[in-house]
């Protein structure tokens, strides 16, 4: 199970490993904005590796390369880019906000073939052009490579309308991590808004995570890495060890919930 990078947004990277292997977490995620605020903090970015593996962990994911940005995003990309074969993460993930989706399945074909050995993984979001699941399959179908996969983060999967009958194989073979949290709906707030500032732990909020992860378990067998971001203002106030140790325990609960639901329903 992942920390994801996004839960500790601004936080000092020896505290981020300090928590994640703290709390027991087999891995954690990074952004190319931690990876800078290190250097910057005098860290080399030949340590982090190193920095990681004393820590027993491992980086499941790197983020972002964001598809079509032709401002100076670019730069960033290229960093991330150059950043795999430094980090050697799990995975690379993925977005596009801007362009053409036909532009954005080239670039992201391009990417995965430029990183051969290390899955690439595109988030699809409501409020993206890649917008939902169907979009992201589309996008791994034209890549063609064996690298090309999906990140399944619950909250987008339901804010863009899917159900918990789209889990079946034709999806989930090229799940990468699922991503979990949670959110409760806010009359007035938008969709980025929410998922960018306003989630929870799993199973704090009203989306249906039970059953959404026991669908994969029947489904799946094995449940893809998991990977947790309760992206949030008022959670990143809290320390990160106490939001670590939450992540961890909410997270447990909620599986244990679903492999129950699952046993209780499988032939």
């Amino acid at each position: 199970m992942t920390l994801g990078a996004i839960c500790f947004r601004d936080r000092p990277f020896p505290q981020i490993i300090t928590a994640a292997s703290t709390s027991g977490f087999a891995g954690i995620g990074l952004t190319v904005g931690q990876c800078v605020s290190a250097l910057e903090r005098g860290l080399a970015l030949e340590e982090l590796p190193k920095r990681i593996e004393d820590a027993g962990l491992e980086v499941a994911e790197l983020e972002l390369v964001r598809l079509c940005d032709e401002g100076p995003t670019r730069w960033a990309n290229s960093l991330v880019e150059d950043l795999v074969g430094t980090i050697q993460p799990d995975r690379l993930h993925t977005a596009a906000f801007t362009g053409e989706t036909a532009k954005a399945a080239d670039e992201f074909a391009a990417l995965c073939q430029r990183h051969p050995g290390t899955p690439v993984a595109v988030e699809f979001m409501p409020y993206s052009v890649v917008e939902n699941a169907e979009s992201a399959l589309s996008m791994v179908s034209h890549a063609g490579t064996d690298n090309a996969a999906i990140v399944l983060d619950i909250v987008h999967f339901f804010r863009s309308g899917s159900t918990i009958e789209q889990l079946d194989n034709r999806l989930l073979e090229h799940v990468a991590v699922v991503q979990l949290s949670d959110v409760s709906a806010r009359p007035g707030v938008g969709l980025a808004d929410e998922a960018r500032h306003l989630r929870t732990y799993p199973g704090r909020g009203n989306l249906d995570t039970v059953g959404f992860l026991t669908k994969i378990i029947r489904v799946e067998t094995d449940l893809p890495p998991i990977s947790v971001e309760p992206v949030s203002d008022a959670l990143e106030r809290l320390p990160l060890e106490v939001v670590s140790e939450e992540v961890m325990f909410t997270t447990l609960q909620i599986l244990e919930k679903a492999e129950l639901s699952a046993s209780n329903t499988t032939p």
